[in-house]
């Protein structure tokens, strides 16, 4: 009985968690896109940012949201390196860049979608494409926030946050304004 039950939940553990992976292109897309269901054509087409019909780098360390070196979201803490960036694409030049000419093509993309592989998760996160703003409205506002809502509703951590943030960035503008005004025709104090 006891060698039954043991064996029941080492297949059901073991069911639960080789089932219910998601993949990372899965996770962004929900994440990033609000969306559940696609095609591989569509997701070549959503992150073919110049409609070229090739991802360049810059679209595939865009796709994994490490086309800066900090994150505006602040989500990850540490910068990107430069060596961080080529990694990444690197690994996915060979992953996929059939032809060695430094871009995936619509058709490379498709092959390799195909043979069952998957894009990895270089462990940055989502991807997020967006700056502070965009990223702030899709994970937080849309979720929690309407039109409506008074200043007293936004009374959550991330909105707390995202007022500090959006006067330390105000501050830091007019600072670098004034920076730019020669010390001759500066106001003295």
């Amino acid at each position: 009985m006891r060698l039954k039950t043991l064996f029941s939940l080492v297949v059901g553990l073991y069911c639960s968690t080789s089932t219910l992976a998601e993949s990372w292109a899965d996770m962004h897309m929900r994440e990033e896109h609000n969306i559940n269901s696609y095609d591989a054509s569509s997701f070549f087409i959503l992150h073919d940012s110049d409609n070229s019909k090739f991802w360049t780098r810059a679209d595939i360390l865009s796709l994994y949201g490490i086309m800066n070196p900090v994150d505006p979201t602040g989500h990850r803490k540490e910068p990107i390196t430069p060596a961080q960036q080529d990694q990444v694409y690197r690994r996915i030049c060979e992953l996929m860049d059939f032809d060695h000419d430094g871009s995936v093509s619509l058709d490379e993309w498709l092959q390799f979608n195909k043979n069952g592989l998957q894009l990895p998760d270089f462990g940055y996160g989502p991807g997020h494409h967006g700056d502070v703003e965009y990223e702030y409205e899709i994970h937080h506002w849309l979720k929690y926030h309407s039109e409506d809502d008074s200043e007293e509703n936004l009374n959550h951590p991330e909105d707390i946050e995202h007022e500090e943030l959006f006067h330390h960035m105000e501050h830091k503008a007019e600072s670098d304004q004034q920076k730019n005004i020669p010390t001759k025709f500066r106001v003295q104090r």
